[in-house]
């Protein structure tokens, strides 16, 4: 191994300067695959460094895939297999959008577009430092609990904060009443399992959620679409809607909904709920931006207090996507329900993704951290908004908060338009069909105002006046 070089004077600690010199080596072919390594006491010897430090460097290398351990051989070296990219992923102009593209895009969109109707946040305005404080708690304060399975409902600490909040709402939960969940799209699909069967007509927000379409297609259950209003739901046709189908549930996004930005008026949230009452379905009201929104506005389970309405959360937007920890809060035995297909279904909630988003919300900073979000979200709406009306856009309202903006041009009737002359710009701007769950045509198209007043964007948008 005397092609590694090992320097004291590296920023890297020797470990990493290992592993790092190995894996090119290997990447370049200079080793050669199936190769026997150096055995751990020569390495260490002939580099003067401690076999703990080699044994350590070696076991990178075979949880990376470029060594393979052998009992009583020693260390082989193993070139990882790389499989070619399908040649559509990431591509976003090569293919034709649907809701499975709108997923796809938050995970593959190319460094050099810009993703101008993401619901991804700019880098630099997510807080990292408080996962980076979370995780330092977290790691200072773990205990042999963590190497066991944790409680089904979810870790009960944080359970105990969620009942906090949810009271600061109106709604009065005891822990039974609360599961945590792999994010708010698991909560739905629980609901799903538990509550609905293939062939169940439920009523949803059109536009609505993307993803939750998707869901309910791989169920066998039938979307019943319901349009939205600034207000909220057009509750006129859904009165007509449910005395047609009598949908078993209602979907629906109550405030600061995707991707229109709405929110329902308080006096609509009542009139839904009598007509929930009237025709006997149950609502799952999905709050996810509920730390965006300032105002502690009525929600449908405060009126209901849970008695048929499931109240979804998450901290995917505000905290961290990747700790995806959410919640569903309901009445005791229907949660009880859910609980059991959770087991069935994963056993438990990550108790380290659980535990850290605790952490992170009572170290004092989270507070602090969503105010300078909200703040500058707020700013951002207000310039899209005129931005979007000085170009002759039509808004269809003016969100109280979060971070996206509805908007339609009066010349094309069909957004597919806009993205395809976006694409061809670099600019990546979601057709509204993707919102629906037919994938009918609209003129309507989603932005995140956190990108609107990108000079690329700016400028694509004038262009289309020409």
């Amino acid at each position: 191994m005397a092609l590694v070089s090992i320097s004291v004077s590296s920023g890297l600690s020797l470990v990493e300067q290992i592993v790092v010199q190995m894996k090119q080596l290997i990447d370049d072919g200079v080793v050669r695959d199936g190769s026997r390594a150096v055995s751990i006491r020569c390495f260490a010897r002939d580099h003067r460094i401690s076999a703990h430090t080699v044994a350590e460097a070696y076991e990178r290398l075979v949880a990376h895939g470029y060594f393979q351990s052998r009992p009583r051989s020693g260390f082989f070296v193993s070139r990882p297999q790389v499989y070619a990219r399908h040649s559509g992923d990431g591509e976003d102009g090569a293919m034709e959008p649907d809701h499975l593209w709108q997923l796809r895009s938050h995970f593959t969109t190319r460094h050099d577009r810009l993703g101008a109707s993401s619901g991804r946040m700019p880098p630099d305005w997510l807080d990292v430092e408080l996962i980076r404080s979370g995780m330092k708690s977290l790691a200072a304060k773990a205990d042999t609990s963590l190497a066991q399975y944790g409680d089904p409902y979810g870790y009960a600490p944080l359970r105990g904060l969620l009942q906090t909040r949810l009271l600061a709402l109106g709604i009065h939960a005891q822990p039974e009443q609360i599961l945590l969940t792999s994010g708010a799209t698991q909560a739905a699909d629980l609901v799903m399992r538990c509550f609905l069967k293939r062939g169940d007509r439920v009523l949803v927000d059109d536009p609505g959620y993307f993803n939750l379409f998707s869901n309910l297609h791989l169920h066998g259950i039938r979307p019943i679409p319901v349009p939205r209003k600034p207000d909220g739901p057009d509750l006129d046709l859904l009165d007509a809607l449910a005395r047609e189908h009598r949908p078993a549930m209602m979907f629906v996004q109550s405030m600061l909904h995707a991707p229109t930005g709405s929110s329902i008026a308080p006096a609509n949230a009542h009139r839904l709920l009598k007509l929930a009452e009237q025709y006997d379905f149950r609502i799952v009201e999905n709050d996810v931006y509920c730390d965006m929104l300032g105002l502690t506005l009525p929600r449908i389970a405060t009126l209901d207090q849970l008695a048929r309405v499931f109240y979804v959360g998450s901290f995917s937007k505000t905290l961290s996507s990747a700790t995806r920890v959410g919640f569903i809060a309901g009445a005791a035995q229907s949660v009880g329900e859910l609980c059991n297909h959770k087991m069935v279904a994963s056993i438990t909630g990550s108790q380290v993704d659980e535990r850290l988003v605790y952490h992170a919300l009572t170290e004092g900073q989270y507070r602090r951290s969503v105010e300078r979000m909200r703040y500058r979200l707020a700013n951002a709406l207000q310039l899209a908004g005129d931005m979007l009306e000085e170009q002759g856009f039509e808004v269809f309202c003016r969100p109280l908060g979060g971070k996206f903006v509805w908007a339609r041009h009066p010349q094309i009737d069909d957004s597919e338009e806009i993205w395809r002359r976006a694409s061809q710009a670099g600019i990546l701007i979601a057709p509204g069909k993707v919102f629906r769950h037919n994938l009918q045509p609209t003129p309507w198209f989603r932005l995140n105002v956190a990108y609107c007043m990108e000079p690329a964007l700016q400028h694509f948008l004038g262009s289309l006046r020409a």
